[in-house]
């Protein structure tokens, strides 16, 4: 009987240090601003796998002397879809067309980069290497995807769009335009795109 009472306490022992390890990792990916990038990954990859689509992640180009760095692209039948991640949970203010955005945390208050004009910049080099390569007429957007907390987040960027939080970006997945065919060769631009990878 007393053996039996050894084994349980083993047992929820072990349990709670398995559920402390997985909240300690979490929080850590949380930190270090990976956990929102996983989670835009792995809807992306849900969200194209079963279209026959490529997903690409932290992907770094250089092309004529421009570099970009892309966070998550998304090559399907419709064209491309670059997204940008915010993983803090901030206020955040500025507008479309500034050069820069102010994150406003409890502790903080930092300069980063507009997202959304550095999408465009993305978009522009990617255009740059398909127009060297013939190729025209591909429908590309960017959105910015606020993976922190939204109850607890305020994101103040005045006359933008295509900025949303992770919930929305889900429900925006799922818009016709996403399944519309523009003829677009997605293995072709995929191998194309990644020639310039460094």
């Amino acid at each position: 009987m007393q053996q039996y009472g050894i084994w349980i306490v083993t047992g929820v022992l072990a349990v709670a240090l398995l559920i402390g390890a997985w909240y300690l990792y979490r929080y850590l990916l949380y930190r270090s601003g990976k956990l929102g990038k996983q989670k835009v990954s792995a809807a992306l990859k849900k969200f194209g796998v079963i279209r026959n689509f490529k997903v690409v992640d932290d992907l770094n180009l250089s092309y004529n002397g421009r570099a970009a760095h892309i966070d998550h692209m998304l090559i399907g039948f419709f064209g491309i879809l670059f997204v940008s991640t915010v993983n803090d949970t901030a206020e955040y203010y500025g507008d479309a067309k500034s050069e820069g955005w102010t994150q406003v945390t409890a502790k903080t208050r930092k300069k980063m980069p507009n997202l959304m004009q550095e999408n465009l910049h993305n978009i522009d080099v990617v255009r740059e290497i398909f127009s060297k390569n013939d190729i025209y007429n591909i429908q590309m957007e960017g959105v910015t995807v606020f993976c922190g907390s939204v109850k607890k987040s305020l994101i103040g960027i005045t006359g933008a769009q295509g900025l949303m939080t992770f919930k929305k970006f889900k429900a925006y997945l799922g818009k016709a335009k996403f399944d519309k065919d523009n003829d677009v060769d997605v293995p072709g631009l995929y191998g194309l795109i990644m020639k310039y990878k460094v």
